[in-house]
Parts: C-alpha cells; structure tokens; sequence
C-alpha cells in the first residue's frame, strides 16, 4: 500500500483530490481515522527531514495552479489542456463514484496527448487503497475545470475522449524518487476526434535538445493549486483547477529531468499542474513556430512539497525515441484516428506555407482565361497549400502561442 504522505511529495497530480469534485467520497472530516492524526488544518512541517507518518485515506480528502502565475486567457497556449476522469472505486466491498479533474496535459499531435505516467497510473490514482473497476477519460481546454464532478457527472461541452492510454513501461510508483531521478513518469493519450482547430505543440529536434541548461527561461502552464496547503486542507475556491500561465527558469538538470524554479517567489509548480508543460522559446530556430515543449510537470524535488522551492519535470528529450514509437505503433494498430504523421510531428509542421511571387500584368494574358474559366488567378496555391484565409488563420494560431 502506497502511502498518502510519499504520494504527496511525490506526485503533481490531483490524483483523488475528491473534496469538491467526488460523487461520493469515502472520507468523513469529522471522523479523525480519515484525516491526519494532527487534524485538517495542522500545518505540514517542511523543515522536517521525513515525510510526515499520515494515515492513506487522508489524501483522499484533499482536492487539488501554478503558484506566482497569472490568470490564462483560452487563447494562450491553445494546446494546452487538462484530463478528467469518471470512474467507479471500489473500497472493502462498497463502490464510489469518483468525477474529478486529475492532471495538466498538452496536444501533441491532433489526437495525442502528452502528460506524467503518474496521471494514468492506477495505484499513484488509488494510492493502493480500493480497485477502480471502471474508469473513463476526456480531455477538455475549457479555463476551469474546477467544477467538473459531482452526483451527477456532465463533461465539458468541448471535452474530447480518450480511447487509450499508455505510460512508459519503465514507470513504477515505488521506485518514484525526488530530487533529480530517473523516474520514466510519462505517457500518452490517444484522442477517439483529432483537434483540428489548435497548433499542436512542438517537441524538440536532436539538434535542439542542447540548447536547455541552468537558467534556461521557459513558460510553464497548468491547472493546480495556486497555493500550497497541507494535510486535509482545502485549498479556497478558485484556486486550483484554474487554467493558469507563468514565466520560470530551469534551476537544475540532467539528462532525464530538471527543476523549474528554485526560491519561493519563483513561478512555480503545483498539485494538479503534473503532466502540464514548460515551454522554451528558441530565438534562432529555423521556423515560423519558435515554442517547444521541453518538460512535463512530474515531482516534487522534496519533502517540502510546493511550499519552498520548484517542482521537477521529466524532459521531453530524454524519451524522444519512445514517444515516437508509441505514435507510430498506435497508427499500426488501428489506435490513432489522425496518422498523417505517424510520428512526432517535424519541427515545420506548424510553418506558415511560402509566399508567392505576386501575379504581374507581365505575368498574366488578360485576353485568355485560365483552364477552370477565370483570369489567370487561382483561387488555391499550384502546390495545393492553404489558401491566403487559411494562412492568415494559421498565423493567427501561431501568434497566439507565443509571449505576450
């Protein structure tokens, strides 16, 4: 059995952060053997050299964006998005009905979704306490998410569904550990509709992957906790599941994972912010689209948790290689519904097609119409690109991705 306590330090996620958002939740606040054996509003001790001893179930009642960010509007980092789940828990023979938002994601492609294994994993979810015995995923963009859940689930008018799911085969929860590891905590999702009206996010080419170090600016986005809290404490309303956006920096690095920020006015990571991204912008890229996703939000890089200093992504470019083969291996087996790149989408994909000379009066015979009947002038590109509308809708998309 998981406990709540290493979970906690551990994972990004909301995981069954069910306070606001469970149909029915197994925790009773009144009832001191669900809660911590200091009470819901005992501080936690981040001077402490250990995890605090807390009973499982007190994470439970717990629901759980980024601290020092600022509020996003849905235009900014379109492709970004968070996970919901409804599912049915089922603990020492009674069944649960649990709808809540889990984790922070990104569009990685038009049906593949990038974000922590921890996010998909069942025991990080149950912390081992139950068996969830059935279980369903949408993807949803919408600012706030906060209120998805209840007696009665409703999915957000423009969620999409998730027809499978897969983590890295090398993730397992009890070898988690902080600091800077080697933990594997990512995954994908595949989408049952492709969305086709946001530029997917860029991961990085091997020529790029050298250009991260220490103090490396990056954007990180997501939908956690706003403010740390600790034990069975709520955080306030309007203060997680918030769609928020915020500058840091790289404040330490290897080749699997990295700190995004260090003190404690540093933007900064959260619970429910795991499998969000940080973003770099390469000035001297040579594409139109300059953002790459460079990490997902995974751990804490202590038994602080949030309230001192910056969480711990996995880096994108350590598990290039795998991420393609799980892309290509679920357009082989009927997985993916959109596999016009099989694989990880090339660095151009979002490239805005190349202008044309402009159509002189030298150019054009205005006594002769074209072969479709006009006066020379296509309506289309001869290469079948997009049109100037079209173009001009796809720069739009790319300009909304970049810094304001």
């Amino acid at each position: 059995m998981i406990r709540s306590s290493l979970v906690r330090a551990l994972c990004f996620s909301a995981l069954l952060g069910m306070g606001a958002s469970a149909s029915a939740a197994p925790v009773d606040p009144a009832d001191p053997a669900t809660v911590s054996a200091e009470g819901a509003d005992a501080p936690l001790d981040v001077g402490a050299a250990e995890a605090p001893d807390l009973p499982v179930v007190e994470r439970l009642a717990r629901p759980f964006g980024i601290i020092n960010g600022s509020a996003a509007a849905l235009e900014e980092y379109p492709m970004t998005g968070g996970l919901l789940m409804d599912a049915d828990l089922e603990i020492s023979g009674r069944t649960y009905g649990v709808a809540t938002f889990i984790c922070s994601s990104t569009l990685i492609a038009p049906d593949v979704v990038l974000l922590a294994a921890h996010c998909v994993d069942e025991l990080a979810i149950t912390q081992g306490q139950g068996e969830i015995t059935r279980m369903e995923h949408r993807w949803a963009r919408e600012l706030d998410l906060s209120t998805f859940g209840g007696f009665r689930v409703e999915w957000p008018e423009s969620s999409v569904g998730v027809t499978k799911f897969v983590k890295h085969e090398d993730f397992n929860i009890f070898r988690m550990g902080l600091g800077l590891a080697d933990n594997h905590d990512i995954a994908l999702l595949f989408l049952d509709t492709p969305v086709l009206d946001v530029a997917p996010a860029l991961l990085p080419s091997a020529d790029e992957v050298e250009l991260v170090d220490v103090d490396t600016e990056v954007v990180v986005v997501g939908w956690g906790q706003q403010t740390a809290t600790s034990g069975a404490q709520t955080p306030p309303r309007g203060t997680y599941g918030i769609k928020m956006v915020g500058t840091s920096h790289v404040a330490e690095i290897n080749d699997v994972e990295m700190k995004i920020g260090d003190a404690t006015t540093d933007v900064r990571k959260c619970h429910g912010d795991s499998g969000g991204p940080s973003f770099q912008f390469l000035d001297d890229a040579e594409t139109d689209d300059q953002m790459r996703i460079i990490g997902v939000t995974s751990h804490a890089y202590d038994y602080t948790d949030c309230f001192r200093t910056g969480g711990v992504d996995t880096r994108v470019s350590a598990h290039l290689e795998w991420i393609d083969a799980q892309m290509r291996a679920a357009c082989a087996d009927g997985t993916r519904v959109w596999c016009e790149e099989e694989g990880i989408l090339p660095t151009t994909y979002n490239d805005l097609p190349e202008e044309e000379e402009p159509v002189t009066d030298e150019d054009v015979d205005g006594d002769e119409e074209d072969d479709k009947g006009g006066l020379g002038c296509s309506t289309t590109q001869p290469d079948g690109g997009l049109g100037l509308l079209a173009g001009l809708g796809l720069l739009a998309v790319v300009a909304g991705r970049r810094r304001s």
